[in-house]
């Protein structure tokens, strides 16, 4: 469902592109603006050049300028596209910052308060990350904007107000409100039909019934807006270039989602031709094959040509425009192929994909990024609110000091020291808080990193035992044992370990060898105990027996010199 909504999307920022567009950019960083948009579907990363060649020119200008707003804004798109959502948060969220610092006069509206197009933008990437209330707070900012514009802009406001509404109808659908969601498409459709300046923009509405139908089961209303777009992609001549490219799309989104209705229906056979049909179309949009060929997969697969499945989902994984999210789609739909073979083998390599980008730090480390963009967004929205009640105070003082200049200077004196001190303070609470906060990272990482060590050996070790009955050849058996051991006792996920333990816990390994000599292992194993782990727990992190524990504490504690009645639990912990 979400790719679905990702046509969508897209849809509606080729529309949003050409409107925000500086329509008499003559100089270069105009230019280099019509280019992104140019590319930005079909060869994003080329436009990304255009985009980096854009900011780096700027750094000529002496002030902000509206050129310059539309770069980050464009930039936003294209990583959009490229899924790379938080990246494209940033660029957006730039846009709508330089935004205000722009001058009335360098604004194309004096009307808007923020630029409506980024706002939107914003609400899309929310969207796709499936929070709905940040992403109607945007959409419902982005069309009170629209509502805004002056007669001078009479098809952007149109084009703007349908995107708003469309937007809404879509989270209302997502929500289960299917009543409101096909209220807001029958007011969206009234205002195309009436006004529409381009075809693509009914098959757009089409589309959106027809994914609001499939949800609601209302299969007679959903073959018949099938069969409309389809008319119309078939009847209408091509004028031009663009509309050939946004018709084919909008056509390759109707043939997908029909595609899902006939899969819904067990209608194999059929579903698969018209996925066919969609990854045609979709040739000018490369970004969209892998999720298609991922769906022909599953369709293969449910068919029982495995053979055909397994040789498309490798060639998907070999795809370097796929993204992380897809490639671990592939991978599940390839541990069910060799689940289903019994390929032992083959199986335990699918799982080890799996489990890694499950546990794939990048995205939790883009996943905390992206929550602390939208905090200094937040906080920058306050700056900007700081901002103007400030400008109206010094209208206040500049009056006030025509008849009291030295009482108001002396009023200065104070406030500014004060503010200073305030200053001093706050800067020093938000280094405390930060440190704080880095700690408490570590921390997680640390025991998210224990964790996996964990519940990988856990698996590993029940493979072994569940192996035992398996095989007949006894040298193949001790091979896949001897494997699976080397697996368990790797040293290098204990590295990583150790590297964050001593992040955390800087000087513990320095005060243990004051106490004595310690080896590599006592070591470890006091960096278990430290963590607080049991007997058990440490056990099954390390890959060895609770015998070997045992035996390790004895060690550790004679090395110590501890009494008997001192527990070497408290007195680590104590370290």
């Amino acid at each position: 469902m979400i790719e679905k909504i990702r046509y969508i999307a897209i849809s509606i920022f080729i529309v949003a592109g050409s409107a925000f567009s500086v329509l008499n950019a003559q100089n270069f960083i105009g230019s280099l603006n019509d280019s992104i948009v140019k590319y930005k579907l079909g060869e994003p990363k080329k436009a990304l050049d255009f985009g980096f060649l854009a900011l780096e020119s700027f750094k000529d200008e002496e002030e902000i300028t509206l050129e310059y707003v539309n770069t980050n804004y464009y930039l936003g798109e294209v990583y959009y596209f490229l899924r790379e959502y938080k990246t494209s948060f940033e660029y957006l969220s730039k846009s709508l910052e330089l935004y205000d610092f722009l001058k009335p006069n360098k604004r194309r509206n004096k009307n808007v308060i923020k630029p409506p197009w980024v706002l939107n933008s914003m609400g899309i990437v929310y969207y796709q990350k499936r929070d709905y209330v940040n992403a109607e707070k945007f959409y419902n900012e982005a069309l009170y904007n629209f509502q805004l514009f002056d007669s001078n802009y009479d098809n952007e406001k149109y084009y703007g107000i349908n995107t708003s509404l469309l937007n809404l109808s879509l989270i209302k659908r997502d929500q289960g409100n299917l009543k409101s969601s096909e209220e807001l498409l029958d007011q969206l459709f009234e205002r195309v039909n009436s006004n529409a300046i381009r075809t693509t923009d009914v098959l757009q509405v089409y589309i959106s019934y027809m994914e609001l139908f499939l949800v609601s089961g209302n299969d007679e209303l959903f073959v018949n807006y099938y069969n409309k777009i389809k008319t119309v992609y078939e009847t209408n001549s091509v004028s031009d270039d663009i509309f050939f490219k946004e018709s084919q799309f909008a056509y390759a989104q109707a043939n997908q989602v029909y595609a899902n209705f006939l899969q819904s229906k067990s209608r194999l056979e059929e579903s698969l031709e018209y996925l066919f049909l969609a990854k045609e179309l979709f040739i000018s949009n490369p970004q969209r094959i892998p999720n298609v060929n991922l769906e022909i997969s599953k369709t293969l697969y449910s068919m029982g040509m495995i053979n055909k499945a397994k040789e498309l989902i490798q060639q998907n994984l070999s795809d370097e425009i796929i993204i992380q999210s897809q490639k671990l789609d592939n991978f599940k739909l390839l541990e069910k192929i060799y689940s289903d073979e019994g390929s032992t083998y083959n199986l335990l390599s699918v799982k080890d994909s799996i489990i890694f980008y499950n546990e794939d730090p990048l995205l939790k480390q883009e996943e905390d990024e992206f929550n602390t963009l939208e905090s200094l967004i937040l906080v920058s929205e306050k700056q900007n609110d700081l901002r103007l009640s400030k400008l109206r105070t010094n209208r206040i003082i500049l009056v006030s000091f025509l008849s009291s200049s030295i009482l108001l200077l002396i009023l200065l004196s104070l406030k500014f020291n004060n503010d200073l001190q305030k200053e001093k303070n706050r800067r020093l609470n938000l280094e405390k808080d930060k440190i704080n906060e880095e700690l408490k990272l570590k921390r997680r990482e640390l025991f998210s990193k224990v964790n996996f060590i964990s519940q990988r050996n856990d698996y590993l070790n029940n493979i072994r035992d569940q192996l035992d009955g398996d095989l007949n050849n006894f040298q193949n058996l001790k091979n896949i044992k001897t494997k699976i051991k080397n697996i368990t006792t790797s040293e290098e996920a204990y590295e990583e370990f150790d590297k964050m333990f001593s992040q955390v816990y800087p000087k513990f390994y320095e005060r243990l060898n004051k106490i004595a000599k310690l080896s590599q292992t006592d070591l470890r194993l006091a960096s278990y105990i430290k963590m607080n782990h049991t007997n058990n727990e440490i056990s099954r992190i390390s890959g060895i027996s609770m015998r070997s524990v045992e035996s390790q504490r004895y060690r550790l504690s004679k090395k110590l010199n501890l009494d008997k009645g001192h527990d070497l639990n408290n007195y680590i912990l104590e370290i």
